[in-house]
């Protein structure tokens, strides 16, 4: 890439040299590097409005077929794209999602498992803990409530 980079300039910058060379000699010297008969008269510069028409009308042409093969091409590595994108998602995609549904339904497992064996025994002897408390606390407190103290006032 460096290298067509360096042709590149080299090429323009010989070019532009010639034309500094050419005007110096043509203006000093009257010598004549580049003649008036490279350039036909078919190539002048145009004198209508008709003739500025029809070049504008082949640039837009031009320009035209320019931006359809481009199109073109965009389009092609559009699809290019898509089948890659459908490729990848069908070897990789899948199996990932099928491995994180298996992890999913282990961990499920787990928990229903850490549940029966370990949540349920403390519920129920919390619960049970709760009940004979609450069952102490009322016969505990019938006699207060007999004679219409609340407890934890005195009178």
């Amino acid at each position: 890439m460096r290298f067509i980079a360096t042709v590149v300039s080299a090429a323009i910058l010989l070019f532009l040299v010639y034309l500094v060379v050419g005007a110096i000699a043509d203006g000093y010297f009257g010598a004549d590097i580049i003649p008036d008969r490279a350039v036909p008269d078919a190539w002048a510069a145009p004198d209508s409005w008709s003739e500025w028409r029809d070049i504008v009308i082949v640039l837009l042409g031009l320009f035209w077929v320019l931006a359809g093969i481009l199109a073109v091409i965009f389009m092609a590595a559009l699809i290019a794209l898509v089948f890659v994108v459908r490729k990848v998602v069908r070897e990789n995609a899948a199996p990932a999602l099928d491995s994180l549904r298996q992890s999913l339904d282990n961990i499920r497992g787990t928990t229903e498992f850490a549940g029966e064996t370990v949540a349920s025994p403390i519920i129920r002897v919390y619960a049970v803990a709760k009940g004979v408390r609450a069952g102490l606390s009322a016969i505990t407190g019938l006699p207060d409530r007999i004679r219409g103290r609340r407890h934890g006032k005195k009178k």
